[in-house]
């Protein structure tokens, strides 16, 4: 546990130095206070590097880590300024640090229950922590685990697999059990980038009781566990949405390039952000909004060329059927069971509780509070469902053998994505800042 932990400790300190390259802090005071949103930031620039870097063959592990840190740490000091003013930490319990701290207490409790879960779920042995051995046993991917169509999801992302590896290179060995513990720590950096991204433009008791509420769902520690990718993809989905509506376009292009190299469904959640931002962002801010795009593409671009060089066949659809009207009419029975097993799967209590009514609610709210925002939130939501729908709608599979099997987890990052936009729709009480949604 404690490797883990030290290799999360520099992921932190990467991450820390990342923060006045992403505009998010220029003074050594700005940068303390906050230091949280640095786990998450040094979380996904981590998964990136190493998942670029296996490409050619070179692993990041008890080297490659502290160097990249170490990096980090001069390149990111040589941007802060200094601060006159002397830092005061000022403590005081308002309700809604208690509120978080509940939210930080229950994933500490679960962290004990991950430290001892076996892995025994098919796709998260089949898939990623096969993969992730085969990426700590030869440091790059390797036929055939990488290429065979024996294999399932030749053209699923290396960021979750290359990101377990590192953890193994600093275990020393592969550990199916200990590994949930860096799925735990995405729960953790989903607390920390929320509350700092938000707090300073919401009500603090309000973020608190959100963010709470969706760590309290049941399925999103039942899911964590499984060693899938699709809460870790919800949570850069879901941070990278904040960031995009607080207008970090920095951050925003960070967080959702590191969603479309998590899974595929991450490059359409990451499209439906950027063109629901454009259908709200000034057009001033147009030329900025498309450097976003352009740094999500810079990030995921080396995956997909690699792909193509290897030629591995998307198996489950094939997008040039979405530009085939006859295929389309000849498939057109798969649209209504499409969107009625997604919106069953939405409307599960069992699943999230009360996420999603309390989502329904902030965005009629929000029309009315925060009208930009609401026109944000309704977009993206609208073109992600969309986008899912025209997955299954072109899909290969049996939709009882495809749409009824994942249809509970691809709607993670919908969920939760716009559970942590109902702050920004419900507690804005002023006029946006330049930038801003």
């Amino acid at each position: 546990m404690s490797a883990i932990g030290i290799a999360n400790l520099l992921m932190l300190a990467v991450g820390a130095r990342l923060l006045p390259f992403l505009g998010v802090a220029e003074t050594r005071r700005e940068l303390v206070v906050r230091l949280p949103l640095a786990y998450p930031v040094g979380i996904a620039a981590t998964g990136i590097v190493s998942a670029h870097l296996s490409l050619v063959h070179v692993a990041v592990g008890r080297i490659g880590l502290p160097t990249l840190a170490a990096l980090s740490l001069v390149a990111g000091a040589l941007r802060l300024r200094g601060d006159r003013k002397p830092l005061r930490l000022r403590l005081h319990v308002e309700p809604a640090y208690v509120v978080l701290a509940l939210a930080l207490v229950l994933s500490i409790r679960a962290v004990r229950m991950l430290a001892v879960k076996p892995l025994f779920e098919f796709d998260g042995w089949a898939i990623w922590a096969t993969r992730a051995r085969a990426l700590y046993d030869y440091g790059h991917p390797i036929a055939p685990v990488f290429t065979d169509p024996i294999y399932p999801a030749l053209q699923y992302p290396l960021l979750l697999p290359s990101l377990e590896a590192v953890d193994f290179r600093f275990l020393g060995r592969f550990d199916g059990t200990l590994v949930h513990l860096q799925l735990a720590g995405f729960a953790l950096a989903f607390l920390c980038g929320g509350w700092v991204l938000l707090r300073d433009r919401v009500r603090p008791l309000l973020l608190a009781s959100v963010l709470l509420a969706i760590v309290a769902a049941p399925t999103f520690f039942s899911q964590l566990q499984t060693n899938y990718a699709d809460v870790p993809l919800a949570t850069f989905v879901a941070l990278g949405l904040a960031s995009l509506a607080t207008g970090r376009l920095r951050l925003a292009a960070l967080f959702l390039g590191a969603a479309a190299l998590t899974k595929n469904e991450g490059e359409m959640f990451a499209l439906a952000a950027l063109l629901a931002g454009l259908l709200v962002v000034p057009r001033r801010r147009w030329l900025d909004l498309a450097a976003c795009a352009v740094g999500v593409l810079v990030i995921e671009m080396p995956w997909r060329i690699w792909v193509q060089a290897h030629h591995l066949p998307t198996r489950d659809y094939a997008l040039s059927n979405l530009f085939d009207p006859t295929y389309l009419w000849d498939h057109r029975n798969r649209v209504w069971p499409a969107a009625s097993e997604l919106w069953t799967q939405l409307s599960s209590r069992a699943a999230f509780s009360y996420l999603v009514p309390l989502v329904l609610g902030a965005l009629l709210v929000g029309l009315l509070l925060r009208r930009r925002a609401a026109f944000f939130a309704a977009a993206w939501l609208l073109l992600s469902f969309a986008g899912l729908l025209l997955i299954y709608w072109i899909s290969r599979n049996p939709l009882t053998s495809h749409l009824y099997n994942t249809s509970d987890r691809t709607i993670d990052s919908l969920v939760f994505g716009a559970a942590l936009l109902v702050p920004v729709l419900l507690a804005f009480e002023r006029e946006p800042e330049p930038g801003e949604l």
